[in-house]
């Protein structure tokens, strides 16, 4: 069992780390993106994608990934170490 919980921690770490790169590439292209002309619209210009955002939203989804398995983990080990 115990070998079970280090690695939801492992994949946990992991998938942090992947998240943190993620969301610094998103951060990075938005950065480095030109200036976008302004909407006429201002409802339009709410819903225009931004460079980078499918970046930043894949980091936002590992991180939710991680948080889950960390916290199952977590449950597992506290599970184990009482009994």
């Amino acid at each position: 069992m115990y070998r079970t919980i280090k690695r939801l921690f492992a994949a946990s770490a992991f998938l942090t780390l992947c998240s943190i790169a993620s969301l610094y590439v998103g951060s990075r292209v938005a950065a480095a993106a030109a200036p976008a002309a302004q909407a006429v619209n201002p409802l339009a210009a709410q819903f225009a994608g931004d460079p980078g955002d499918g970046w930043m939203l894949a980091g936002v989804f590992l991180m939710l990934v991680a948080l889950a398995l960390a916290s199952a983990a977590m449950m597992l080990w506290t599970r184990e170490r009482h009994g």
